[in-house]
């Protein structure tokens, strides 16, 4: 009971616990942001704001109207909802898969640890046999109006496949393709969000693909605008990647835009040939920068692969500094080889490396006060000029590249 932020035992009876929490506890499985939903027959926010005051966590009313509140731990949220209908079990019929539709009355937990044993049933509710699901490994819907309801709910059973290992069964699958169009109704911000959690999981892509392959995106993600091949291939590059470079961790997991990494733009960026193809998603300034940048110098790179001098590899790297693992991973994924991609890894990953970072061997406040050059563009040029210079092995010191600019004034 150590993992939960409050006592159950201040909660009335009955309280129960519903959806996403009870079937991961059912699966043994367990994040390390909890994520509790309750449903209460009466009293919901009441009793969430109750909480709320007696543990000193944050309280927002989420939806006044059907009665749902949230209650904000540093460890987690719990969402407490009144019952919807005159009974726990016409609650659930209005869930959106059978897996998610199991409850269990909360301070059973107190007294009855067999909770975490597996797949026992007794201690829950499960109108829907939602634990026969769970044990097939299989997603299967209440009701097809329940999907019609709230059209985000298609996108969200490929990405709970992805998420568990599962597969949709048949009925619900051809459900999901039928009220595919209804999707293009959901608000950008809710689609973004459920794309990225799809894009941050392993296996992921697959599922993308399935969705993509049943026409349920085609009013997001055209398909004339996609590179189905290259996006095929991107998270097996990405695995070859980490495995022969683990530092590029930190690149991926980097952290972009509200709760979206940069794995998450690299797999968009893979998957289509044109950033305007994304603008109904609402990316965020910094996403955008990256997936505009990401394609547009993807060919420059590629022509650069067969012979670059050190100033044109200097030039590019100032270009892409910030995004280029991304650009190495869709050449990678477009079929180039490694062997003449990973010299230019290497010395991105090197911050010593005198191509990618060279260091500064003189400032504008040099060029003022040594030569009397007066504030102008000029100096910009200049201090470029001796970059240049100093990849090129021309100059390594200050000395020279104050000697190097006087030559070129005299020039």
């Amino acid at each position: 009971m150590q993992q939960f932020p409050f006592d159950f035992n201040d909660l009335p009876t009955p309280t129960y616990l519903v959806g996403g929490w009870v079937r991961d506890r059912l699966l043994n499985r367990q994040g390390k942001y909890l994520d509790l939903d309750f449903v209460l027959p009466e009293n919901a926010v009441e009793t969430a704001q109750e909480v709320a005051r007696k543990y000193k966590a944050g309280f927002v009313v989420l939806d006044a109207e059907r009665k749902i509140a949230r209650v904000v731990f540093k460890n987690g949220t719990a969402d407490f909802a009144q019952q919807m209908g005159i009974s726990l079990e016409e609650d659930l019929g209005r869930r959106d898969f059978c897996m998610n539709a199991i409850a269990m009355e909360c301070h059973q937990l107190i007294e009855d640890q067999s909770i975490g044993d597996g797949l026992a049933g007794e201690d829950f509710i499960d109108p829907f046999d939602g634990i026969g699901d769970l044990k097939a490994k299989r997603i299967r819907m209440v009701a097809p109006e329940n999907l019609a309801e709230d059209p985000l709910r298609i996108l969200r059973g490929y990405r709970q496949s992805a998420q568990l290992g599962f597969e949709i069964e048949d009925l619900t699958r051809k459900v999901l393709m039928k009220l595919a169009s209804r999707l293009k109704s959901v608000a950008a911000e809710r689609v973004r969000t459920e794309l990225g959690y799809l894009l941050s999981i392993n296996n992921g892509s697959r599922w993308m693909m399935e969705a993509i392959s049943d026409g349920i995106l085609e009013d997001w993600l055209p398909s004339q605008h996609l590179n189905l091949p290259r996006f095929a291939e991107i998270e097996r590059v990405i695995s070859s990647l980490l495995s022969q470079f683990p530092n590029l961790e930190l690149f991926f997991s980097k952290h972009l835009s509200g709760d979206r990494y940069a794995i998450v733009i690299v797999k968009l960026a893979a998957l289509t040939n044109s950033a305007t193809a994304l603008e109904s998603l609402g990316l965020s300034r910094a996403e955008q920068r990256w997936l505009v940048g990401i394609l547009r110098y993807l060919p420059q790179f590629i022509n650069l692969l067969d012979q670059a001098t050190p100033k044109e590899q200097y030039k590019f790297f100032q270009s892409t500094l910030e995004f280029f693992p991304a650009i190495a991973t869709l050449a990678l994924a477009s079929g180039y080889e490694l062997e003449r991609i990973s010299p230019w890894l290497e010395r991105w990953l090197n911050p010593n490396d005198a191509i990618a970072y060279p260091i500064t061997l003189i400032t504008g406040d040099d060029l003022r006060k040594d030569l009397g050059i007066p504030p102008s563009p000029q100096i910009g040029e200049f201090l470029e000029s001796v970059k240049i210079a100093q990849v090129e092995g021309k100059i390594s010191s200050r000395a020279e590249a104050i000697t190097f600019v006087q030559s070129i004034i005299k020039y």
